[in-house]
Formats: structure tokens, C-alpha cells, sequence
């Protein structure tokens, strides 16, 4: 192959490369937006099912007027990262999720505020 052909080629794979990862559909959101809102004051709206593994950062919105926060746990009770509790307004926290299943919980509210998200 010569210095030319060889050009082409390395400048073709790199369009092919550049063109997956600005796609839209391949590129994964790592800023997710959960919503507690006035109309369901005990829940989380806006929560994935599923992730790939990665790091992330969750933007906690308390619309409801009542203290929440979003807790990530370590184990099934033990706390790992989280959010201040608070009544209004918004909160970050970011977390690394590994393969598995990450479980998180509003800790004033854990019998009915909890779920998890399935990381691949």
C-alpha cells in the first residue's frame, strides 16, 4: 500500500470513528435531572432504569415543598453519596456507578422513596 493509499485509508477509519462518536444514539447523557414535583410529593420522576457503567451526576429538582434528599447507597442501608435534605430548589451529587445494581433513597422517606438503576 502506498504513502497515498494509505492516507486514505487512515482518513476514511477516522471519519468513520469521528461519525460514531458524535452520534447522538451511541453518546450517553451523564447529566441526568431527577424531579420530586409538587403533584407527587413522595416520588422520583426523571430516574433511569438502566446506565452503562460510568460517572454521573444527578441533579435532584424538590419542587414538593417537603425535605428530600437523594441518597446513593454503598450497600442496602449503608450511605455512599447524597444530597443535603432540603424543601426546594435543586441539589448535585456525583456518583461512579459500577456494574450491578445502584440503589438510591430519599432517607427521610426510605420505605416509599427508593428504586435502583441496573448499570451495565
Amino acid at each position: 500500500m502506498g504513502i497515498r493509499s494509505r492516507s486514505t485509508a487512515v482518513a476514511a477509519i477516522s471519519a468513520v470513528a469521528l461519525a460514531g462518536a458524535a452520534s447522538p444514539a451511541l453518546a450517553q447523557k451523564r447529566t441526568i435531572t431527577v424531579t420530586t414535583p409538587k403533584s407527587s410529593p413522595f416520588a422520583f420522576t426523571g430516574m433511569p432504569r438502566t446506565l452503562k457503567a460510568g460517572r454521573y451526576t444527578f441533579r435532584y429538582v424538590n419542587n414538593s415543598g417537603i425535605g428530600h434528599n437523594l441518597v446513593f447507597l454503598k450497600s442496602k442501608s449503608t450511605p455512599r453519596r447524597g444530597t443535603p435534605i432540603f424543601s426546594s430548589g435543586s441539589r448535585t451529587v456525583t456518583v461512579t456507578l459500577k456494574k450491578g445494581t445502584a440503589r438510591y433513597v430519599c432517607t427521610p422517606h426510605a420505605a416509599g422513596m427508593k428504586g435502583s438503576i441496573r448499570v451495565t
